[in-house]
């Protein structure tokens, strides 16, 4: 049975659920779940358990007790799995370098997406995401997706971000194989920012020439195009509200190239406040 998920992204096989047990990460289990389902795929539910100078004054017996927990959290996506008829595994690692762990199992198992929630334990201000899936998806060499906590991807809307860089292309490649496959879709937004007005033209001219593609393999679809001058996150972040999305896709460096990652500045600004998900691709 064809669902929003099945729809919602290229060929998927291999899925890494990369959670820290945590409300935070609720979203992500969920959307694993559906789209493991959805697609027939593997799924690798992996939890990391920071390595802490702490558990040599606390003891050992807390660190296991940390771990059981975990375990505990994990069977019950397990279970889920399994209810679902989803070949699944649980890997639980100790590291005080999750994402280099996360890289290694994406690198080992020839992981097509990584699924994982927007905030974690270190709290609301201060946001994991930042930290550790901000690098993830800078890291890893498949596409990651990043869910907020209880967003539920219906396949409605989808906003594309794009710059003209070689990585926003292949999001424009992603964003057009979604349009050309996606029955659910009604609506697509695509949206370029100019940092001066000397490059608005050329912004205008690029989300036109995406609408061009989009319409020859979608005519059904409704298309907006937005080029302004302005923040490309808040911009994103506007639009996304405004028109309700279900996925922010975006490529995972920017026109400044391989020296300056849009992860630095763009993305990390969205992880932290999209009201949707964010499809990071590689």
């Amino acid at each position: 049975m064809e669902t929003a998920q099945t729809q919602m992204v290229s060929f998927v096989e291999r899925i890494l659920l990369a959670t820290d047990c945590s409300p935070f990460s609720e979203g992500a289990e969920q959307e694993a779940i559906f789209f493991a389902q959805a697609c027939g795929a593997v799924l690798t539910i992996l939890h990391v358990i920071e390595a802490n100078p702490e558990f040599s004054t606390i003891g050992h017996e807390t660190a296991l007790e940390m771990e059981e927990s975990a375990r505990d959290h994990l069977e019950k996506i397990h279970r889920m799995a399994t209810n679902e008829e989803i070949k699944a595994e649980i890997v639980i690692r100790h590291s005080d370098d999750p994402v280099e762990v996360i890289n290694e199992e994406v690198l080992t198992r020839n992981i097509d997406i990584v699924i994982t929630g927007r905030r974690g334990r270190r709290g609301i201000k201060k946001i994991l995401m930042g930290v550790v899936t901000e690098k993830v998806a800078s890291m890893v060499p498949c596409k990651t997706l990043i869910v907020p906590k209880d967003f539920v991807i219906e396949g409605d809307g989808v906003l594309l971000a794009t710059d003209g860089s070689s990585f926003s292309e292949n999001a424009e490649k992603e964003a057009i194989n979604m349009v050309s496959r996606c029955d659910y879709l009604k609506y697509i937004c695509v949206v370029s920012a100019a940092a001066t007005a000397a490059e608005l033209d050329e912004a205008k001219q690029r989300v036109q020439r995406i609408k061009t593609r989009i319409q020859a393999e979608n005519k059904k679809i409704t298309i907006e195009t937005v080029a302004e001058i302005g923040s490309p996150s808040d911009m994103i972040v506007r639009k996304a509200r405004e028109k309700k999305v279900d996925v922010i896709i975006m490529g995972s460096h920017g026109r400044t190239g391989l020296q300056r990652l849009l992860m630095g500045s763009v993305c990390s600004e969205l992880i932290a406040s999209a009201p949707c998900s964010v499809l990071i691709t590689k």
